[in-house]
Parts: structure tokens; C-alpha cells; sequence
């Protein structure tokens, strides 16, 4: 059994390791990875990947390498730590040397971090298609008062752009939309709440998901400017909620009559058989007129962009909304039929 895992995770390592984007930060660490892991025996990888599976049975191949990572990249950050693993100039030799040393001196340490977090990457772009297509849905249905969670949320940034319209203009011109872009419209929010996994994610952690390039800074300084442009406004709740604790999940959004779910690189992390789950648990939970807005990565992160899918309350019907050739919304959004379904045929632009 940890055989046959173990290779459908060196498959998807593989697979990453040739996506389209490069060197942003973290193909170095793949390429390493995948050295060590072919040599044999590998008792730290092994070890610490035996012990993950043990706690978290459901987490995607894809989330397994990429905590794993991040996990390296906190020791790295360490005085002492292993930071040879991310220097381009260095060998593969040696980079694989020093990672491989890193994991059987640091299994526990490593562990410890991907048991107790996710991927808590956060990309101060994604809020431009939410804030667009939330605000068609509430328009067309005619929705007075949105009441909206946001799943797996991170340090909450979506929460702190939705109708933040300077922080909107900074980010909208760098996408491309066919055959054209919603209008903008302010979402009527009369509820607002993010929920993630506890232990909840800190701005450190965001920052070390970020991989270690000049790319990755410039995203991170994103965040950081985005943050600052929302200062004046009150902190949004965020609160510790395991949404693989489906029937806390469940009374969660009956209680607070929650309408609209968002979910922006979440469930990618999981099995497809929890993540229909989750779908399922969410929709049919939400009050009417409601929906679940998932944004998910193309692929399993071994190529670029991502899908967005509007699953409405109530229904079994799944409608694509669009495709995003970028994952880090700098790129082009390509509209489907689904968002028309969604939201009538005002998303064109008529009022």
C-alpha cells in the first residue's frame, strides 16, 4: 500500500516538476525531491511521509508535495537550515544531499508541520472573479442581503477586498476577459465570516507558502499592500473550523443562514471522493437562493491555471463558469455557459 502511494506521488511530483511556469520557486525543491526520493533506501522521506498518511489519509498527492515544501522551506528559514535545497547556482548533487540530510536529521520537525497546516498560499488577485461573479448572482436573483463564508480562508484577504474598489482597480487591468468582464457591482453583505482548519494560518506561514523567488516576493508584496489598503475597516472574524467536519460544516452555514460559500484552492487538497463531500454537505446546506463558488487549480497544480464551478443550493447541477490560464489572475479569463445559467443573460454587460 505505501508503495503503490508512493508512486502515484512520484507521478504527480513529475508531473509538476514540468509545469509550464518554471523556476517560480519551488521547481528547484521538485527536482531535488524527486532525486531523493529514487534513491534508495530513503528512511527520513519515508518516515515522515508513513506518519502523514497515518494522520491525514485523504490529503491529494498534489498538497502532499507542496506542504512538504513549505515544511522544508520553514527549516530553511532557520539560521543553520538546510537553505542550500533552493540555491539555483548549486548543483542537483548537492542541493539533493543537503535535503536528503535535512529529512532524516528533521523527519519529526517536518511532520509535525504537515500534520498541523495546509497550503495556506494566498493571492491577492484571486478576489477579482468572486467579487464579480458573487455581485452578478446577488444582481440577478435579485438577493438583498448576501451572507457569505469563505472556506479555508486563510489570514482571511478575500474577505478584506470584497468591494474594496481601490484594491480592485490596482489588480483588474492585468486580466483578460473573453468575450468580456461582468460589470462591477458592490456585493450586498450582510454577513461575513471565514473559517479554516486550526491551528488558523499566521502571516509568517502565508509568507513562507510563498516559494523563495523574486516572483513570489512580488506576490507576497501583494498581499502585504492589499492588507494595507483595508487597515481602516474592522477586522473580519475568522474562526478554527475543520471543514472535514462535515456536520459541524453543516450547522455552521444553517445556523448563520449563509447563501454564499466561496472556496478558492481548498479542495484540491483532498481526495475527490472528500471533496465531493464537502461540495454535497455545503449545497445542500446553504439557504435559497445560495451557491457554492469554487475556484480549484487545473490539473493538481502540474499545470497552469485553474477552474471555477458554481455549484447552486439545492441541486445536483454543476456549472462551469470559467477557465483562468493563470493561477495568479494575471492572465485570461475565459467565460462558459455556466455563468450565464448562474446569473441570466445580464453577465454580459446589459443592466
Amino acid at each position: 500500500m505505501f508503495a503503490a502511494r508512493k508512486d502515484s506521488l512520484l507521478r504527480t511530483l513529475d508531473d509538476m516538476g514540468s509545469h509550464q511556469q518554471g523556476n517560480h520557486g519551488w521547481s528547484l525543491f521538485h527536482e531535488s525531491l524527486g532525486r531523493v526520493a529514487r534513491t534508495d533506501p530513503t528512511p527520513g522521506l519515508d518516515r515522515l511521509l508513513t506518519a502523514l498518511w497515518s494522520q491525514r489519509p485523504d490529503i491529494s498527492d498534489a498538497h502532499a508535495i507542496t506542504l512538504l515544501g513549505i515544511a522544508v522551506r520553514q527549516l530553511a528559514e532557520q539560521e543553520g537550515g538546510p537553505d542550500e535545497v533552493f540555491r539555483g547556482e548549486l548543483p542537483i548533487e548537492s542541493r539533493s544531499a543537503v535535503l536528503e540530510r535535512a529529512l532524516d536529521e528533521n523527519a519529526g520537525e517536518v511532520t509535525r508541520l504537515m500534520e498541523n497546516h495546509s497550503n495556506s498560499y494566498t493571492g491577492a488577485r484571486r478576489f477579482l472573479l468572486p467579487q464579480l461573479v458573487v455581485g452578478a448572482f446577488a444582481h440577478a436573483r435579485r438577493i438583498e442581503r448576501v451572507r457569505l463564508l469563505d472556506l479555508g480562508t486563510s489570514i482571511g484577504l478575500l474577505l478584506r477586498q470584497l468591494n474594496n474598489r481601490p484594491v480592485y482597480e490596482r489588480f483588474a487591468d492585468d486580466l483578460r476577459w473573453r468575450p468580456k468582464a461582468p460589470p462591477y457591482r458592490e456585493i450586498p453583505l450582510d454577513f461575513l465570516r471565514g473559517v479554516d482548519r486550526p491551528p488558523l494560518p499566521t502571516l509568517d506561514w502565508v509568507r513562507t507558502c510563498h516559494g523563495p523567488s523574486d516572483y513570489y516576493e512580488r506576490r507576497f508584496e501583494e498581499v502585504l499592500w492589499s492588507l494595507g489598503q483595508s487597515r481602516a475597516a474592522a477586522d473580519p472574524l475568522i474562526e478554527e473550523l475543520d471543514i472535514l467536519d462535515l456536520l459541524s460544516l453543516s450547522r455552521f452555514l444553517v445556523a448563520h443562514e449563509i447563501n454564499v460559500v466561496t472556496c478558492n484552492f481548498v479542495l484540491y487538497q483532498y481526495s475527490e471522493e472528500i471533496r465531493e463531500r464537502i461540495v454535497e454537505t455545503v449545497r445542500n446546506s446553504l439557504a435559497a437562493p445560495g451557491m457554492l463558488l469554487s475556484m480549484e487549480p487545473s490539473h493538481e497544480l502540474t499545470q497552469m491555471g485553474c477552474t471555477v464551478r458554481a455549484y447552486p443550493a439545492g441541486s445536483e447541477e454543476v456549472l462551469h463558469i470559467a477557465d483562468v490560464s493563470d493561477a495568479h489572475f494575471m492572465g485570461e479569463v475565459t467565460l462558459h455557459e455556466g455563468l450565464e445559467a448562474l446569473t441570466g443573460a445580464g453577465w454580459r454587460g446589459e443592466p
